[in-house]
């Protein structure tokens, strides 16, 4: 959940749907997020972005409490932010997963906050440096999560660099948001919602001294209000959420960690330890995608948290994961829908329990080219047939995942192998 542009969402009972409707809320987030001062200003530097690199989210609204911790870092070479979430509540759900947010350009990360292009207007500051956007634009092009929590989220833009729009599609269905007026600097002030429960409207104002945004969205005369508050840096530091007849709810995020990356730095900074991953994660992870051998050289893990199993790792190119909802214990777990569900008319039950069932999350990136690949309960196919699930994951698998709509890929790819790692 990097808000960078995409928070992470606390929803233990439907968390894929939830991110799908948060993605409104989040939309406007920057996808990466800071606490500490930058450095000292230097032109030489160029315009600079400080963001959160560890944090511990805590979300409270009548007796339910939900934790969400993550690690991660954005990479300009490869432009992706990479974190690894951990949601726990007092409520009993506890998972862990992946979310990976893309950009086009180093300037587009750091234009989120900074006067760098249009729309916002370019700074005439005399140090030649850009002043601050809060709270922040968004100029991400995708973001997707893998793992226990499975979703792909696309924003569309205009000529002017205006967003005009997001498409997020997860397991319950999928979500098109439309906007259709913006401010001074080119951030969304209204629009609408189309998703599985119906049409919504949104409407959102900013308070550029305060650093606050606040969103409403109202759908069949309930209207939700979350004011969210940032840094003087445009990081995320807490919100409140109110609901019509609903339980209102507060947010506070405390950042650990921060990393600076500018216009001229020749490097990214230092990834933080990969997490979340088993206490002595050891094992094989190996097989071929899209026919060409493959094998984890890097980062072999595995995850047992409740009922869902993950394991991942990398090679020089490809990082992988699947993740499994293990309810029914060693055997064949299927990715992709059945004949019988249609997704756009899925009741919450239904919901609940397509969750419970035997299903399959997997996801494949390409770290060269910025392609990625998924499987879920709704796209993709193939099986997992697992023979191991207490102190080894352990199986094999033959999946099809579908191309992410906004990384660049076309067309499914194959995904087959075995697993066996100790966690």
């Amino acid at each position: 959940m990097m808000k960078l542009t995409s928070r992470p969402k606390a929803a233990a009972a439907a968390w894929v749907i939830a991110i799908g409707f948060a993605s409104v809320l989040d939309a406007r987030d920057p996808d990466a997020q800071r606490s500490s001062p930058p450095p000292s200003p230097a032109s030489a530097r160029g315009s600079c972005r400080t963001y959160d690199t560890s944090v511990t989210s805590v979300t409270s609204g009548g007796p339910a409490q939900t934790t969400v911790e993550w690690t991660g870092t954005f990479d300009p070479w490869s432009l992706r932010f990479v974190q690894n979430l951990t949601l726990t509540s007092n409520q009993g759900a506890h998972f862990a997963y992946v979310e990976v947010s893309t950009w086009n350009s180093l300037d587009d990360f750091i234009a989120e906050v900074a006067r760098l292009k249009s729309p916002a207007a370019p700074s005439t500051a005399p140090n030649g440096l850009a002043s601050a956007v809060l709270p922040p634009l968004t100029r991400s092009i995708s973001t997707t999560g893998n793992g226990t929590v499975g979703f792909s989220k696309t924003n569309a833009f205009d000529a002017t660099g205006r967003l005009t729009g997001f498409v997020t599609r997860t397991a319950g269905g999928t979500i098109t948001v439309r906007y259709t007026a913006w401010d001074t600097v080119g951030r969304p002030t209204a629009g609408t919602m189309e998703g599985p429960a119906g049409a919504s409207t949104l409407a959102t104002s900013y308070d550029d001294k305060a650093m606050t945004q606040t969103d409403n969205t109202t759908s069949r005369g309930i209207t939700s209000v979350i004011t969210t508050r940032y840094d003087e840096f445009g990081n995320m530091r807490g919100s409140t959420a109110t609901v019509t007849r609903g339980q209102a709810s507060t947010t506070t995020v405390t950042p650990h960690a921060s990393a600076t990356v500018c216009l001229g730095d020749s490097k990214a900074p230092a990834a933080p330890p990969a997490k979340p991953a088993g206490p002595n994660p050891a094992g094989t992870f190996s097989g071929t995608i899209g026919g060409t051998p493959w094998s984890a050289a890097v980062g072999v893990q595995a995850n047992r948290a409740g009922s869902i199993l993950s394991v991942g790792g990398s090679d020089s190119r490809y990082i992988v994961s699947i993740g499994v909802s293990t309810g029914n214990g060693a055997g064949q777990y299927q990715a992709g829908s059945l004949a019988s569900e249609d997704f756009t008319k899925l009741t919450k039950e239904q919901f609940s329990a397509l969750i419970d069932r035997n299903s399959v999350v997997a996801m494949v990136i390409d770290s060269q080219t910025k392609r990625s690949w998924q499987a879920s309960p709704s796209i993709g196919s193939g099986t997992v047939n697992l023979t191991s699930l207490s102190g080894t994951a352990a199986g094999t698998f033959s999946l099809t995942l579908d191309a992410v709509p906004g990384t660049g890929a076309s067309g499914p790819i194959t995904f087959n192998g075995a697993f066996n790692i100790k966690y």
